[in-house]
C-alpha cells in the first residue's frame, strides 16, 4: 500500500497533541484543513474529524466556531473564492466604464474563478447539489444570491445609463450569464477563453440586455 505524504501528515496529527494555537492563527489553521478535506473528500464524505486530524487540533475547538458542517465549509470555501466585488461586480465603477465593458470583466472573473482550485471545489459541490436538494438551497444561499444581487445592481446602472432595458433587470437574467459559463465548463468540459467569452456576450447577453 502507497502512503501518501499527507496520509503520515495526517495520521500524525490524530495521535500527536494537540497544536497550542489560538485565535485568529487556529482559525485559519482550521480553515485551511477544512479547505484541503474538501477538496480531497467532496461535500458528502467531508467530516470534522477529518478537519481535525488536518488541522491538528481537537473537534471542540471546531465545534466551538462552527457549530455545523455547513457553516465550516461555506466559511472554508469562501475563504478562497474571490467575492462579487474581486468578480467585477461592484458599484464602484468609473463613469466611463459601460455596463458592456463590466460584463466582460466579470465574464472573465468567471471563467477565471471556475478554472481555479477553487472553483474546481465548488463546481464538484454544484454537481452534488443536483442530487441533493438541502445543498442545492444552500449553494444557491451562500454562493449565488449575493451573486445575483449584485449582478442585478450592475443592471440597474446599465438602466440609469441608457444602457440596459429596464425588463431586464431580472433574477433570471441575472442568472444567464453565470449559467451559460457554468455550462460550458461543467457540462461541455471545455476551456473558456477570450473567443468563448465573446460568442456568449454578443451572441447571447448583450442582446438580451441592452437597450432598444
Amino acid at each position: 500500500m502507497v502512503v501518501t505524504a499527507l496520509d503520515t501528515a495526517v495520521s500524525a496529527g490524530s495521535d500527536a497533541a494537540p497544536q497550542r494555537r489560538r485565535g485568529a492563527a487556529l482559525e485559519d489553521a482550521i480553515l485551511q484543513a477544512a479547505y484541503d478535506e474538501l477538496s480531497a473528500a467532496g461535500y458528502t464524505a467531508f467530516s470534522v474529524e477529518g478537519v481535525a486530524a488536518r488541522a491538528r487540533t481537537g473537534k471542540a475547538s471546531i465545534y466551538r466556531r462552527w457549530p455545523t458542517k455547513p457553516d465550516l465549509v461555506w466559511d472554508a470555501l469562501s475563504a478562497k473564492l474571490p467575492s462579487p466585488a474581486d468578480c467585477g461586480l461592484s458599484m464602484q465603477l468609473a463613469e466611463s466604464q459601460t455596463t458592456v465593458d463590466a460584463l466582460y470583466e466579470l465574464a472573465r472573473a468567471i471563467a477565471t474563478v471556475m478554472s481555479s482550485p477553487a472553483g474546481q471545489v465548488m463546481r464538484a459541490i454544484k454537481c452534488e447539489a443536483m442530487a441533493d436538494p438541502e445543498l442545492a438551497h444552500l449553494v444557491d444561499e451562500r454562493f449565488q444570491a449575493p451573486r445575483r444581487a449584485a449582478m442585478l445592481a450592475l443592471l440597474r446602472r446599465g438602466v440609469q445609463r441608457g444602457e440596459v432595458r429596464p425588463a431586464a433587470v431580472s433574477e433570471l437574467v441575472a442568472d444567464v450569464l453565470p449559467a451559460m459559463l457554468s455550462h460550458r465548463v461543467i457540462l461541455q468540459q471545455e476551456r473558456v477563453g477570450e473567443a468563448e467569452i465573446a460568442q456568449i456576450m454578443e451572441q447571447v447577453f448583450i442582446p438580451l440586455v441592452e437597450a432598444r
